[in-house]
């Protein structure tokens, strides 16, 4: 996503590791206590730069951790379900009444799953995340509408993207992941899209006037039945 941006953008990568391009904001998403550090950067940049659009890409996420609820670490699940779920709608709401609040057109992207609509085993908390702020993405599309205020928010559902995710999805056991083994079969079929080609799709869905407010829009190596 980084690669494709407008040549006259700032990009800030919000994030626990220092992005490939742009400025860096340290902070670990699945910790509450990193969120009002969030909120108050996206306040002082659209201040500072007063942008004529601004858009907010909430794309973190972690499938782990990954196995049988039974055996799994609490502590790293209950960080999973805070990213997953919870951040995208409180840093989202943060970003649209930022946006809204000095008359900068915002457009916001959340990022959800195929595993938000199918019950997967050894993921739960993955998948649950997921759907929920693609809800949340359609309910807040309605009040931005409801206010009068510009700008946009849509979800995108990437299908088959050769990511790091994926590959950790492909490396578990099929006993622990039956996923892995989707995914192993569509890298070997070479059926796997790549992330750049993703990215394309979802700048142009940020760059069109026709993007479906609060819609959820598969993008990627999406099959032909879900086309």
């Amino acid at each position: 996503m980084a690669d494709l941006a407008p040549q006259d953008a700032r990009l800030i990568g919000i994030s626990r590791r220092p992005p490939v391009r742009g400025e860096h904001l340290a902070a670990d998403l699945g910790d509450p206590a990193s969120w009002d550090l969030v909120k108050d950067a996206i306040e002082a940049t659209l201040d500072t730069e007063r942008p004529r659009k601004a858009v907010f890409l909430h794309f973190s996420g972690v499938i782990g951790p990954i196995g049988p609820l039974r055996s799994i670490d609490l502590d790293e699940h209950r960080s999973s379900v805070l990213l997953n779920s919870a951040s995208g709608q409180v840093l989202g709401a943060a970003f649209v009444a930022a946006a809204a609040q000095r008359d900068i057109p915002g457009t916001l992207v959340l990022c959800s799953s195929p595993g938000g609509h199918k019950a997967l085993e050894g993921i739960a908390q993955y998948g649950a995340g997921k759907v929920a702020q693609e809800h949340w993405a359609r309910a807040a599309a309605l009040d931005l509408a409801a206010g009068n205020a510009r700008g946009n928010i849509f979800s995108v559902i990437p299908y088959g993207v050769d990511t790091a995710m994926v590959r950790e999805a492909m490396d578990s056991p099929a006993d622990v992941l039956p996923l892995g083994d989707h995914f192993r079969a569509a890298a070997a079929a070479e059926e796997l899209a790549s992330p750049l080609e993703a990215a394309r799709e979802i700048w142009a869905l940020v760059d069109s006037a026709d993007t479906e407010p609060g819609a959820a829009i598969a993008v990627g190596a999406v099959p032909v039945e879900q086309s």
